[in-house]
């Protein structure tokens, strides 16, 4: 097996991609975190990674979940600074506002007034909206039955995509298990510094199919082909342990080079943004982040990343399975790596306006899952399997086991075929 993983890794492509995957990613949490700035309540400029750790520290001197007495009377300061009209930015001559250059003030509120006196409780505000209006949303959907709030931006992204919206009805059991789970929603919501999770769940959702996925595709695409194009398997298969040992090691280093693949990355990214932003935000709430405000799990940041890491993981398996499928059916390397590519990229086209059918199984398959941090754990997603409801992430799991063990299999009994055909 060792062998088996060493032809993968001298393959001066898989390295290339490595490093430069490494770096994108890099860039890409860097520049923000760079150009970010803000301004201490003395009203000195801050830059950079030290302008991070300033907003930080200063808001997460409200940071934890509070009773809602607390909250309300901490909400009830946020909301009197927020509207007190001597601290409003005047109207430009368009009757809008001049908002600030500076990262974090995105308010009518004058520089001045924002980091002297709101600044510090940006997480206040932040669970104190959630806390407060999440509940008129439930109300709403217990009274109307109407899905469209909780679907838009979660399970719904895409043109076509609405045509997955249920009809308005109180009484369907997918209403009636989504209050069930808010019913078990604790409140207040837990508040921590947040800033740069939020650029994660929407970096994480690019680069991991793009990138990531096509490292672990590319790599595996010659395990069987690359043999039988050098007409090396005549041998291979002919000897003792060609037929047995040869195709388990190979197909165990594949199920090994996509794990490592994918976890480098999981584990790079996330020290990453823990090294510029800090752990703190790991501990909030969910509901605190965009993609998730409306989410009815009762769960933290890390408890979510930990839960994507290990279905992200189960879609790594599943390239690397199915790509070896292709592998074993190949006469060459080129003749399996178009059809790898094709089963992988297409199913990340949107079908929901061809056949909404169709585009909600092409969701199960693994390149709509190998970056889906944003969506796992937005809106749980409910599919009809035999007139009973099976949540998405469930069947997932269901899927990819399946998936892995029957690709697996028939890509060690059709390469052991080869043996007669030669």
């Amino acid at each position: 097996m060792r062998f088996e993983l060493y032809k993968i890794f001298k393959k001066r492509v898989v390295l290339i991609l490595i490093c430069v995957g490494l770096v994108w990613g890099l860039f890409s949490a860097l520049q923000p975190a760079l150009e970010y700035t803000t301004y201490t309540e003395q009203m000195d400029k801050l830059t950079g990674i030290k302008a991070i750790r300033y907003d930080r520290d200063l808001q997460n001197k409200y940071a934890g979940r509070y009773s809602m007495k607390e909250l309300k009377s901490l909400y009830k300061k946020e909301e009197d600074i927020y509207n007190n009209q001597e601290y409003q930015r005047p109207e430009d001559e368009d009757g809008g506002y001049s908002y600030s250059d500076a990262s974090g003030n995105t308010t009518s509120l004058t520089d001045e007034a924002y980091y002297k006196h709101l600044n510090r409780y940006n997480v206040i505000s932040l669970v104190g909206s959630r806390t407060f209006y999440n509940p008129r949303f439930v109300k709403d959907l217990i009274a109307t039955g109407d899905l469209t709030e909780f679907y838009l931006g979660s399970i719904v992204r895409y043109p076509g995509e609405e045509k997955l919206i249920p009809s308005p009805d109180s009484s369907t059991p997918i209403v009636k298990k989504l209050v069930e789970l808010y019913d078990d929603l604790q409140y207040p919501f837990k508040g921590a510094y947040i800033n740069g999770w939020e650029d994660f769940f929407n970096t994480i959702p690019v680069f991991f199919p793009w990138m990531v996925g096509l490292i672990i595709v590319i790599g595996i695409v010659p395990m069987f082909a690359e043999e039988t194009s050098s007409g090396s398997d005549k041998v291979l298969l002919t000897t003792r342990y060609g037929k047995t040992r040869m195709i388990r090691d190979k197909i165990a280093a594949g199920f090994l080079y996509a794990s490592f693949v994918f976890l480098l990355f999981a584990v790079f990214f996330i020290a990453l943004y823990t090294g510029i932003y800090g752990a703190s935000g790991l501990s909030a709430s969910i509901q605190l982040l965009g993609h998730c405000k409306l989410s009815p799990y009762d769960m933290s940041i890390n408890q979510a990343l930990i839960g994507w890491v290990l279905w992200g993981w189960l879609a790594a398996l599943m390239i690397s399975a199915e790509t070896m499928l292709f592998s074993s059916l190949a006469s060459n390397t080129f003749a399996a790596l178009i059809p790898s590519f094709i089963v992988y990229i297409v199913p990340m086209m949107g079908f929901a306006e061809i056949s909404p059918k169709l585009h909600r199984v092409l969701q199960l398959l693994p390149v709509n899952i190998i970056g889906d941090v944003d969506r796992l754990f937005s809106m749980p997603d409910y599919y009809t399997i035999f007139g009973s409801l099976v949540e998405k992430k469930i069947l997932i799991v269901f899927v990819g086991i399946a998936a892995v063990i029957i690709c697996s299999l028939l890509s060690a009994v059709i390469f052991k075929k080869k043996e007669a055909s030669n």
